[in-house]
């Protein structure tokens, strides 16, 4: 028997509360019934327009012309529409490209609205074609018409939000509220400074996962729906440019017209977002500190540690109320022979002390490379770089528009691809310029580094700002190029970045540098201290 396909779309939600979905539908299987058709139902698109192309490039649609091009769907099949318009409302070109790419592999098109029957032969009479180019053509005018009138209605509201500084609509962030007036937007303080410390988290090294967790443990009522604060959620403020005041009008999810600033009271600073933006980049980018931390980011050293006879990870272990650092392919009995545990303790106390004294963070930190002069040439080069391939996009966009029959797959591919490329090219340029807007003096890394570490090995902390502190120092340790190498003797720090490395601990003073480390945290004193290093050379000297 001979197959039918019938494919159902809509643009908005909302048209699947009412009557659309099941007037397609049921004319598609009075077809089917009355020409004895098997009928396939798979194909939807629910709240996907066509007017710019997009039910052709993702969804139920594109997977089915997929299958045409790749001859999985059999010649002599029907595509049954209510109407052309369900297929494109695209310019005419590219439309009649779609149109006929499918009737060109054999397959049939049905339209019931207006009991047309088109096939490849068929479609070569000039009535037909010509009234087939007609519906294209008043579906696309039908379209064109809508979008330039929302398109004017809201570029009205705007203007006027522009110039008068009100409200368009009452939708808002939650952290704000329209006044009773309806004349302005009014910051809900108390949220608002949630917000804030959602970003300085963030900053801190806190990831999204823990700053939910945070929230949660502290009985911080979430201001979305639900009874707790997700992950998800704490990702969306952070990737909102609505906290720096930023609105950007939409119509079933689609923008509409550009960005509005300073649309909505800006609750925090340039800077503090575009910080934010850096380190959640330096998260992702850092594959091997993914992951969680403990409830007190129990390994400092996170995503630094490596084995020197193998050079994968050194771990830390758990062994009974103790942690151990480890070689993960020795533990995984994957190859390495080093069996050399070392006790965490030890080398996070002895490293404290050795970096806080030996290590130049300045330099370390680009203090002498010309940071913001690297980043305005690396813009310029990716702005030209973009301009060529928008070219390249227009260029692909008119042989859209054009190519029939196979040439269209091949054209649409090549469109495709180039927009990738595009869209790459325009996220780097963001991130290039996200961190020369928060490009600050080194010398400013330095002095919080040096004040964490300060703080941590000698200040008692909640273990909220505990971990806060943590992720901190690791977080800046990491981005200065910090590696400790671990071997049988002991471990060695490398500054990547500048080359300088240095002893952190080994074998032979395992025991001084343990006890220097501890005197100072219990703060006894010079007496202390000296008492405690006599008593180590004494036993040496035995």
């Amino acid at each position: 028997m001979q197959k039918a396909y019938s494919y159902v779309r809509f643009s908005t939600p909302q048209q699947l509360k009412g009557d659309s979905l099941r007037r397609q539908l049921e004319a598609s299987r009075a077809y089917a019934k009355q020409y004895n058709l098997v009928l396939d139902e798979s194909l939807r698109d629910i709240g996907v327009s066509a007017f710019k192309g997009k039910n052709a490039t993702e969804g139920a649609l594109r997977r089915f012309i997929e299958l045409v091009e790749a001859g999985r769907i059999e010649k002599g099949s029907i595509l049954i529409l209510e109407s052309l318009d369900r297929l494109s409302r695209q310019q005419v070109f590219a439309a009649l490209g779609l149109f006929s790419s499918i009737l060109s592999a054999g397959v049939e098109i049905v339209t019931l609205a207006d009991g047309q029957h088109y096939t490849a032969d068929s479609i070569n009479e000039v009535g037909q074609l010509m009234y087939s180019l007609m519906s294209l053509s008043r579906s696309h005018e039908e379209s064109a018409m809508k979008s330039k009138r929302l398109s004017a209605s809201w570029e009205n509201k705007r203007q006027n939000a522009v110039e008068s500084g009100k409200p368009m609509t009452k939708q808002c962030p939650k952290w704000l509220a329209v006044s009773e007036d309806r004349q302005r937007f009014e910051v809900i303080e108390e949220r608002a400074s949630i917000i804030r410390r959602i970003f300085d988290m963030s900053i801190a090294g806190t990831g999204q996962r823990k700053i939910a967790e945070q929230f949660n443990k502290e009985g911080i009522k979430p201001f979305a729906r639900g009874d707790m604060w997700h992950a998800s959620y704490i990702r969306k403020v952070l990737n909102s440019k609505v906290v720096l005041g930023e609105f950007q009008p939409m119509k079933d999810k689609e923008q509409i017209g550009d960005p509005i600033p300073d649309y909505y009271p800006p609750i925090i600073s340039e800077e503090l977002y575009y910080k934010a933006k850096a380190a959640q980049k330096q998260r992702r980018t850092d594959s091997s500190s993914a992951g969680r931390k403990g409830e007190s980011y129990s390994n400092l050293f996170t995503g630094m540690c490596k084995c020197m006879s193998c050079g994968s990870t050194f771990r830390m272990i758990k062994n009974g109320h103790t942690h151990q650092f480890r070689c993960n392919s020795n533990y995984m009995a994957s190859g390495c022979d080093c069996t050399k545990r070392w006790p965490y303790r030890e080398v996070e106390d002895a490293a404290l002390v050795a970096l806080s004294e030996k290590v130049d963070w300045y330099s370390a930190l680009g203090g002498h490379v010309s940071s913001r002069q690297k980043l305005e040439s690396e813009i310029k080069s990716l702005s030209g770089k973009l301009a060529e391939c928008m070219k390249q996009v227009e260029r692909f966009g008119e042989l859209v528009a054009t190519a029939e029959g196979s040439m269209f797959a091949d054209a649409r591919a090549r469109y495709t691809k180039a927009m990738h490329q595009a869209d790459e090219i325009q996220q780097e340029i963001d991130e290039k310029e996200a961190e020369l807007k928060i490009f600050s003096p080194v010398q400013e890394k330095v002095d919080r580094l040096s004040s964490a570490i300060f703080d941590l090995r000698f200040s008692k902390l909640p273990a909220d700002e505990l971990y806060q502190l943590r992720a901190h120092i690791n977080s800046t340790m990491r981005e200065a190029g910090l590696v400790l190498h671990f071997f049988d003797l002991g471990v060695i720090y490398e500054i990547t970045g500048t080359g300088e490395a240095g002893v952190v601990i080994t074998e032979a003073q395992r025991t001084e540098l343990a006890l220097l480390a501890r005197a100072e945290i219990a703060n006894l004193g010079l007496k202390g201290l000296k008492e405690k290093l006599l008593h180590v050379q004494s036993m040496q000297d035995q």
